[in-house]
């Protein structure tokens, strides 16, 4: 009753997109302050997982736990589909609705807990293949530990310092289970066929399809494209290709086809008609490599672009009429779009950064200057308390979006609790 309770009242006041006016719990009835639905959106996404999986549950009990993780599996690469998350994202982002807004945004705790899922089932799956061929319960074993050394790899503490090791374990691991999947159903078809017990096999088959067209959809839309270096500096390098410029919209570059990186779609206001660019911090191995190329004069010609454009929560910006934005170094990136475009008037910008115009270079700043909607704050005497610049500044504004690091953002969240307004900022859940 508790637990039903507690959902009822999580649901209802994400639902609702009212403010309440505290956080207490009275009996099992929750209320809401703003901050509290990016909490609230993560325990309904893990209850929607509880809640799917105990429908799955009759399925792997009876000897299908195959079919099971399958369906795990399927939710999971769903929920984070780029095409999909873009078409809902498009359809609620601009309409006011600020627990809708987490809930789009956190649907990456669906991800995992639907994943985790998958490997438990999978688990099932191998004991309930124990009387078969000794090799199939070996593979299936060592696919799970495949599985959970991914799984820990993807931990929220480890990252942001080891994000390429996660990519790459990510994709090995990931392409490898579907791969066993596969031989596991084309086997299990083989064995239904010869005892002539085909149909039974065509509702697995189905989830298999959607599983593997789910996957491979965003890998089929990768094309090379031409690219041109605008500019680069010591903090980083902008890069010009043709395509749209959307506000909220987001892509993934690889030049090699090895390491792949997400970066939003911005401008910088020279790229000209029908092109668009990428701000690209030089922070990491791959950004700090792409900047030595650049500078050495031997810059990419071409880069791969999974063309399948993901959604991110500066989308949201779109449903308030005021905004202020906190943007910290390179994060000037996706606020370009909004400041040069001139796609939203009431957008203030408090850009944060160590010598503006030594590491991103003047003739950015100026454009940026010029439309008036932004304020520069130097850190190479001293950073600013985040807290009091958002208490100074931000009274009035409908949200509060913060385009930084973690601890920037968690800076500016706490501020904006305490002042009950609406934040939107980074995750690994977005």
């Amino acid at each position: 009753m508790a637990v039903s309770g507690w959902l009822m009242g999580a649901t209802g006041a994400l639902a609702a997109g009212a403010p309440a006016a505290s956080s207490a719990r009275t009996g099992t009835t929750w209320t809401w302050t703003w901050h509290q639905p990016h909490r609230a959106a993560r325990r309904v996404w893990w209850l929607t997982a509880l809640a799917l999986n105990v429908t799955l549950l009759p399925l792997a009990v009876s000897g299908r736990a195959t079919e099971a993780s399958l369906a795990a599996l399927l939710v999971a690469v769903l929920a984070r589909h780029d095409a999909l998350l873009s078409a809902v994202g498009r359809k609620i982002g601009a309409r006011p609705g600020y627990r809708r807004h987490q809930l789009l945004n956190h649907l990456g705790q669906l991800h995992r807990a639907m994943a985790l899922a998958a490997i438990g089932w999978l688990v099932l799956a191998a004991t309930q293949h124990l009387a078969r061929p000794p090799a199939v319960a070996v593979v299936l074993f060592i696919l799970v530990i495949a599985l959970l050394a991914m799984s820990w790899a993807a931990r929220d503490a480890v990252r942001p310092t080891r994000h390429e090791r996660f990519e790459l374990i990510h994709r090995v691991v990931g392409w490898s289970a579907l791969a066993v999947l596969i031989a596991l159903v084309v086997q299990r078809f083989a064995s239904a066929a010869a005892a002539d017990r085909s149909a039974e096999m065509i509702p697995t088959l189905l989830l298999l399809a959607a599983v593997v067209a789910a996957v491979a959809q965003p890998w089929l839309s990768v094309r090379r494209l031409p690219v041109e270096v605008l500019e680069v500096t010591p903090g980083l390098v902008v890069l010009a290709l043709p395509g749209q410029r959307r506000v909220g919209d987001f892509l993934r570059v690889s030049i090699e086809g090895r390491e792949w990186h997400a970066f939003a779609v911005s401008t910088c206001g020279r790229e000209g008609p029908d092109r668009f660019c990428l701000v690209i911090r030089r922070a990491g191995d791959w950004t700090e490599r792409l900047g030595r190329r650049c500078e050495e004069g031997r810059p990419p010609t071409s880069l791969l672009v999974r063309t399948m454009r993901g959604y991110g929560f500066m989308g949201n910006a779109r449903a308030y009429r005021q905004v202020l934005v906190i943007a910290t170094g390179a994060g000037i990136g996706p606020v370009l779009l909004y400041l040069l475009d001139r796609r939203q008037p009431g957008l203030r910008c408090l850009w944060i950064a160590r010598d503006h115009r030594a590491t991103i270079g003047d003739a950015l700043v100026d454009q940026v200057l010029a439309g008036g909607q932004t304020t520069l704050i130097d850190t190479t005497d001293a950073r600013p308390d985040l807290g009091r610049l958002v208490t100074a500044t931000a009274l009035g504004t409908g949200a509060v979006f913060v385009v930084g690091n973690p601890g920037a953002r968690d800076r500016v969240a706490a501020a904006c609790a305490d002042l009950g307004l609406r934040w939107y900022g980074p995750t690994f859940d977005s």
